[in-house]
């Protein structure tokens, strides 16, 4: 009996050494209010259900499969002060509430978030008043409803190589300037890049596809978009790879607009320049709506249903562009056309008066009706000077091509005069 009383004692001290261990064990907030300036804290693997908040400059590393996750209407992780870092951490934030806190909240500066996996109910991650932060390499995902990355009032900072999917807008701007967006990858969403009442945003080598529109730009000025691909923008009627709507001198070059509803739509806007685009397969390629002093030049329009249109829109340049559907006639070598070329958007405009048409696309009776009546002058865009290099193939392929061509042609006429000779003994 005594025996098993002091085994029974045994069995209990065991089992009641975990549970002190782990009630000993400090969360994470006590181990950052813990810490240093300049401290480094490592988060071991496991899932912490917290809400913390990071004042001071510390950085925060999480190892294999360290998640911190928070259905609290707060956000799961709050970052204030400067020079706070946040890496290899997943953040859940399952609050469902229609005006709930974001997964991380963000204000003050120089702060760095890299290699996050951040899966959110609400917004993924909100910026106000927040300056020269970088959000990179990360992966962000929604129900739809809320933004992705949301700034206000925030400026110089950078957010670049992002895979972002199923939210509202991918990356929203308002009042946030001198920012830049690279090298992202934004699908299922409304816009998938939307700047509001912005300045001096740079865009560049970005992919928006599957959305209601690649990117928005409203109400901002001097924005520079270079290199991005907008593709398969098109569930809706009214979507397009790139909208401006009331904007000044936005520069647009160098990017691939394809199978979109609209390839590029601009309305009320003056000084944006087109360059080096190419416009592939979309219903549209551009379209302009009361849009003045605009230019576009050595772009590229190949395939798609209208190339062009402009409603109530005048004072554009259009010049030196390459239209797949153009005559083209080059007298002096030049590689511009002598034959000026009208993007009219005859069908389009057929359209909308008897939508049934649309069963008669590139009909043969479409395209003489064409020939016969035009559409009216204000809907055309007229390129005086149109491209007859398409730039699809550039000159070192075209050299080797022709070489190619050259050796078959030789080869094929060897052949021919030996099976010729051959023959001839025969008979």
């Amino acid at each position: 009996m005594k025996y098993q009383n002091v085994l029974l004692l045994l069995v209990l001290t065991l089992l009641t050494l975990p549970i002190s261990a782990k009630a000993d064990k400090p969360s994470l907030q006590e181990m950052i209010d813990a810490a240093d300036d300049g401290d480094t804290l490592i988060v071991s693997p496991g899932s912490y259900t917290e809400n913390i908040t990071i004042t001071k400059p510390v950085t925060l590393i999480g190892e294999h499969k360290a998640t911190i996750q928070s259905c609290k209407n707060a956000p799961v992780l709050t970052i204030k002060g400067e020079h706070v870092q946040l890496s290899n951490i997943t953040i859940e934030q399952c609050n469902k509430n229609d005006e709930g806190s974001p997964a991380i909240y963000v204000t003050g500066r120089n702060h760095v978030l890299t290699n996050l996996i951040i899966n959110t109910e609400q917004i993924g991650i909100q910026l106000n008043e927040a300056n020269q932060i970088r959000i990179e390499k990360s992966t962000l995902t929604g129900n739809r409803k809320h933004n992705s990355i949301d700034l206000w009032a925030s400026s110089n900072n950078v957010i670049t190589s992002l895979q972002i999917n199923n939210v509202l807008d991918g990356i929203y701007l308002e009042q946030s300037n001198s920012n830049e967006i690279t090298n992202n990858f934004i699908q299922n969403a409304r816009y998938g890049i939307h700047l509001m009442f912005s300045d001096y945003v740079l865009v560049e080598k970005n992919h928006s596809q599957h959305n209601f529109a690649g990117a928005m730009v409203m109400q901002a000025k001097e924005t520079f978009i270079k290199d991005n691909e907008f593709s398969f923008n098109n569930q809706n009627v009214n979507s397009q790879g790139l909208l401006l709507y009331q904007t000044n001198n936005t520069i647009v070059t160098d990017n691939m607009f394809t199978s979109n509803r609209i390839g590029s739509f601009i309305e009320e806007t003056s000084g944006a320049q087109f360059n080096n685009n190419t416009f592939e397969s979309n219903t549209i390629g551009i379209q302009m709506k009361r849009a003045f002093n605009n230019r576009l030049s050595e772009n590229i329009f190949n395939g798609n249903v209208n190339d062009a249109q402009a409603i109530e829109s005048a004072d554009n340049l259009i010049e030196h562009n390459y239209w797949d559907t153009s005559l083209k006639l080059d007298i002096n070598g030049d590689s511009i056309s002598e034959i000026p070329h009208a993007a009219d958007p005859y069908f389009l405009t057929l359209i909308q008066w008897v939508p049934e048409y649309q069963l008669f696309f590139q009909h043969p009776g479409i395209t003489l009706l064409k020939q016969v009546f035009n559409s009216p002058t204000e809907t055309l865009l007229m390129d005086y000077h149109p491209s007859m290099n398409s730039g699809i193939i550039n000159s070192h392929q075209k050299e080797d091509k022709q070489i190619s061509l050259w050796f078959l042609g030789v080869f094929f006429t060897i052949f021919n005069l030996y099976f010729i000779q051959k023959w001839r003994r025969f008979s």
